[in-house]
């Protein structure tokens, strides 16, 4: 009884042959379920590849720069360093003092020129002090040899003038004089003519009488005709008088017209060469303070071109470079001719930095802000280091706005700097991935059939 319960389960079809037994047994659910998760999956990679969506980017490998780039420091002109105040790494503020070339040659001649604008200014002094008839007393502080030096030309002048307007009030004096004596001749002749004339009139009736001899009313006709000869003589002598009394007064008022005159003139010449010193002056103050060679701004030395006091240097020699601090970054990036096409300003960039990890330390954030209008030439990429396994030579520059000065992680922030390694990944736009994956199959159908 025990072996007939313990095969009473035991169906008819355990008896038949494998394929028979196949036939009628049920298949297992497992592996049906199987087949549904993978019809499953398949249909949802099928939809995903149809719905999701991948970011276009075009890559482009640069550094990190200032917003306002490197700073150089030259001098204006050849010279000699007399000091070097700073070293490298040492950071300055705008304005500081970083090298002070020798300044001999521009003192001795901002010197000369000081010298020679101050004694221009006192001969405008003593020009203005003898047109207006004033004293000359200066009110400046210049050299007291300066001020003598010109005291005595005023002196000088002063008495010149004086001694011609006497020379000249001389004469006038002694044609007022002669002018005197001729009217004063002249009235006595007036006087002394009707009694002359009447003795002339008196001898001629004698002579015609018998009386007097004709000798005699010769003589007296003589001494009649020669006071009138006489009077009109001091008659000339007035006249002549009157005339050099005119000259003189002219002489005298153009002798003083042709002073002002000149004191015009050289006070307008000497305006002029003080106006000219003066700019002068202002352009050689400018070159000395140019020979102390002062960083621009803010920042960091980053190289110095000599360490030696004593170097001669000529004019644009780039002694120093400087790198700003407190600026906000940019990343200079270099990008392809495959890709130029479709890079433009304003598009989201996402940047990875050599010294930290993207897995680890994240991606910075950036706009491109400008993109060269022309490609790099051969000579200026191999000069920037363009060239790398793979590149082509020929790129284009762009910059890129970084939002932010470093990367946080866990709260701790990595700073970034000037000349990092970056890598720049634009985004251009987004495609399906079923575009993504048939992109392939799509360039071969589209080469295909054809021959070179």
């Amino acid at each position: 009884m025990k072996s007939l319960a313990q095969y009473s389960h035991v169906s008819h079809i355990d008896f038949h042959p494998p394929l028979i037994r196949l036939q009628h047994t049920a298949p297992h659910p497992q592996g049906l379920w199987v087949l549904w998760t993978l019809l499953g999956l398949l249909a949802f990679l099928l939809v995903w590849s149809l719905v999701g969506r991948l970011d276009i980017v075009a890559v482009a490998d640069g550094k990190l720069v200032s917003a306002s780039y490197l700073k150089i420091v030259q001098p204006p002109e050849a010279g000699i360093i007399n000091e070097i105040l700073v070293r490298e790494g040492e950071r300055v503020r705008a304005g500081q003092i970083l090298m002070r070339m020798d300044a001999l040659v521009t003192s001795a001649d901002l010197e000369a020129i000081n010298t020679e604008y101050d004694r221009k200014r006192l001969v405008l002094a003593r020009i203005d002090a003898e047109l207006g008839g004033m004293p000359f007393a200066p009110d400046m502080l210049v050299s007291a040899a300066l001020v003598r030096e010109t005291g005595a030309q005023y002196q000088a002048n002063l008495n010149a003038l004086a001694a011609t307007l006497a020379e000249e009030r001389s004469r006038l004096l002694r044609a007022q004089q002669e002018l005197a004596a001729a009217r004063q001749q002249k009235e006595r002749l007036e006087a002394v003519l009707p009694h002359y004339r009447e003795q002339d009139r008196a001898y001629q009736r004698l002579v015609a009488e018998g009386f007097a001899g004709g000798l005699m009313g010769s003589d007296k006709r003589r001494e009649r005709i020669e006071k009138e000869q006489e009077l009109v003589t001091q008659g000339h002598l007035i006249a002549a008088a009157h005339a050099s009394i005119d000259q003189s007064q002219k002489r005298l008022e153009q002798i003083e017209a042709d002073h002002i005159r000149q004191l015009h003139a050289e006070r307008h010449e000497v305006q002029a060469q003080i106006d000219k010193l003066a700019k002068e002056k202002e352009k050689q103050l400018h070159r000395r303070q140019l020979l102390e060679l002062k960083a621009p701004q803010d920042g960091v030395i980053k190289d110095l071109a000599t360490h030696t006091a004593g170097t001669v240097v000529q004019p644009g020699t780039v002694l120093a470079s400087l790198v700003p601090s407190d600026e906000s970054l940019k990343a200079e990036v270099w990008i392809s001719n495959e890709d130029i096409g479709f890079v433009r300003e304003g598009q989201t960039v996402k940047l990875k930095f050599a010294p930290y990890s993207f897995q680890k330390y994240g991606m910075g954030q950036g706009t491109v802000e400008h993109v060269s209008a022309d490609a790099q030439s051969e000579d200026e990429a191999r000069d920037k280091g363009l060239y790398g396994a793979g590149q082509r030579p020929l790129r284009y520059k762009a910059l890129v706005a970084v939002d932010a000065s470093g990367l946080e992680v866990e709260g701790v922030k990595y700073g970034l700097s000037v000349g990092m390694q970056t890598t720049a990944e634009i985004l251009l736009g987004n495609r399906t991935v079923a575009e993504y994956l048939l992109s392939p199959v799509k360039k071969a159908w589209h080469e295909a059939g054809r021959e070179r």
